[in-house]
């Protein structure tokens, strides 16, 4: 009795101090695929590597002559970066559109009006070119109507208005 808690002292001591215990077999988590260059790992469980900076994945797949070809796509989540990264780019070009899109102000006596304008949102860059005409003309009231298009890359924006004055 007195030596199995003798060793059951020494065992609990040693798990205190961090003693090393029985060795534990060694478990690979990422293993490095290296066919297609640096960055590459296998998906655990499957021949397809990805690489982990991009999200691009490629395997080796029979061209049915047999040999082999290269079959290249990406992750889920790269697409979905991708596709933020297309809507936030397009915000940015809605964004300059807009700015480019000021109508020209009539004041009393005139009857035509042109306008170019830049407009930039973020990187994106617009010119737009408006123009404002007085449609009717009475003593008080006035009836002016605008119209205008822009351009960023390769978005395309436009606007029209109508004014009543008196």
């Amino acid at each position: 009795m007195f030596k199995a808690r003798y060793v059951l002292a020494c065992a609990l001591l040693g798990a205190i101090c961090g003693l090393p215990g029985p060795a534990a077999a060694v478990i690979s988590y990422a293993r490095v695929c290296s066919i297609y260059g640096a960055n590459y790992y296998y998906i655990p469980g499957t021949d397809t590597c990805v690489n982990a900076e991009t999200g691009i994945t490629k395997q080796e797949v029979s061209d049915g002559n047999g040999g082999t070809t290269t079959v290249t796509g990406e992750t889920a989540l790269k697409s979905q970066i991708d596709d933020i990264d297309g809507r936030i780019t397009r915000a940015f070009q809605n964004a300059s559109i807009a700015a480019a899109l000021a109508a020209p102000d009539l004041v009393q006596g005139e009857h035509f009006g042109l306008r170019i304008n830049w407009g930039n949102a973020g990187q994106a860059n617009a010119v737009g070119l408006t123009g404002a005409a007085m449609l009717t003309e009475g003593p008080g009231d006035r009836l002016e109507g605008t119209l205008g298009i822009a351009f960023a890359g390769k978005a395309v924006g436009g606007n029209a208005g109508l004014q009543f004055n008196w």
